[in-house]
């Protein structure tokens, strides 16, 4: 089967991977130039660690693991209020979990297929078109891909779902779900920073924002800022990103200051808003969805990457099951993800108030049940939700 897939991210290399694996001729088409490797540390856990076991990649994701000693929550002085230890954190997943960044995790997968799947750097879909036999996709470069299924991978704001809308794909109202959110990260590069803090993840937290610091490979600083926002923006350019930073983290102690003087020298900046994806229908004859154009359940959930792969090996194993009915096998990949999804994108939304509160009260409430969440008598009650994998 000839697979055409947009996107170049976790979930369509995952796709590729699977899909390569077992004959197929797969073409990754990619807006970007090149692999992306801006990002931020993600938990690495659930269905997707699952899926890596599967494939074999827990080796590779081993070597990409950053093992932190704690997790430390500050005052507003900088100061130590309470840690949990890391090990703890683990135990409460039976020690799978891995905690890497994004662009590691990108690079791995992009390793595994370089070899195997055809790339199109540089390039995007401008019209898709279907007849009874096959796919054809227009690109932004005058070719055009004829193939048996096109997947969309290419992220909540997909190109291929506003192209197939545009077709015959119809959606009632616009499928992003804006949850009230902003969030940036970006590398340090100064060794300097490395002296005013250790092998933690730090988190400073005031009511409607947050920033989180971690040392990574390289002697360098990773960060995070996340803050509550009333309205979509849109696209944001760096300096106005930067200049929104300030506003909202400028008046903090600590290390913040020199943090937002540091971002002016990034190169890989990250900026976008926190939001939902929820399509009433994946797929449309001849394409599907996976990955965040479909199922992006949000960032504050710590799942993205995660669902991700599981949703990208269940997509490969429903086509597994139906080798000669692509019908059949996108109805089955959708009916049984969707529902799951679905309950885990409403847990996601009761969950993002508590990771970030509006109000001293509430970040008082969630360092208590942070801290006993860890208790040897606690963790057994504690409960991630995550989505089945087919047998």
């Amino acid at each position: 089967m000839d697979v055409c897939i947009v996107g170049g991210g976790i979930a369509g290399l995952t796709l590729a991977y699977c899909l390569s694996e077992r004959g197929d001729q797969v073409t990754i088409v990619e807006k970007s130039p090149s692999i992306r490797t801006e990002g931020y540390m993600i938990d690495f856990f659930g269905a997707g660690y699952d899926v890596a076991e599967k494939l074999g990649m827990l080796d590779d994701l081993s070597r990409i693991h950053y093992p932190i000693d704690s997790l430390s929550f500050l005052k507003g002085n900088g100061s130590e209020k309470y840690r949990v230890s890391y090990q703890s954190l683990r135990e409460l997943l039976n020690q799978k979990h891995f905690n890497f960044m994004r662009g590691d995790l990108e690079t791995v997968l992009y390793e595994k297929v370089r070899e195997q799947v055809t790339f199109r750097f540089g390039v995007s879909p401008e019209r898709i078109e279907q007849d009874a036999e096959k796919a054809h996709v227009s690109l932004s470069d005058g070719t055009k891909l004829t193939c048996d299924l096109v997947v969309g991978a290419d992220g909540m704001r997909s190109k291929v779902r506003s192209k197939v809308r545009s077709l015959s794909f119809k959606e009632e109202k616009e499928p992003i779900r804006y949850m009230g959110y902003y969030t940036a990260a970006y590398i340090v590069e100064d060794p300097a920073f490395l002296e005013k803090i250790d092998k933690n993840f730090y988190t400073y937290s005031e009511p409607n924002r947050q920033v989180s610091v971690y040392p990574i490979r390289g002697n360098k600083v990773a960060t995070f800022f996340l803050y509550r926002y009333p309205e979509q923006q849109g696209h944001v350019q760096k300096e106005k990103a930067l200049e929104q930073l300030n506003e909202y983290f400028g008046h903090m102690n600590w290390i913040v200051p020199d943090l937002l003087e540091a971002g002016k020298e990034a190169k890989d900046f990250y900026f976008d808003e926190v939001s939902q994806v929820g399509l009433s229908q994946w797929r449309n004859d001849r394409i599907t969805f996976v990955g965040d154009s479909c199922q992006c359940i949000s960032l504050l959930a710590g799942q993205g990457a995660s669902m991700a792969m599981a949703g990208a090996y269940t997509l490969a194993k429903s086509l597994d099951q139906h080798p000669n009915d692509l019908e059949a096998a996108l109805t089955d990949y959708e009916r049984s993800l969707h529902p799951d999804i679905d309950k885990l994108q409403k847990s996601a939304r009761r969950f993002a108030s508590f990771f970030l509160p509006s109000s001293w009260w509430g970040i008082f409430v969630r360092d208590v049940l942070t801290r006993v969440s860890v208790w040897p008598g606690v963790r057994k009650l504690v409960n991630f939700s995550t989505v089945r994998l087919p047998k």
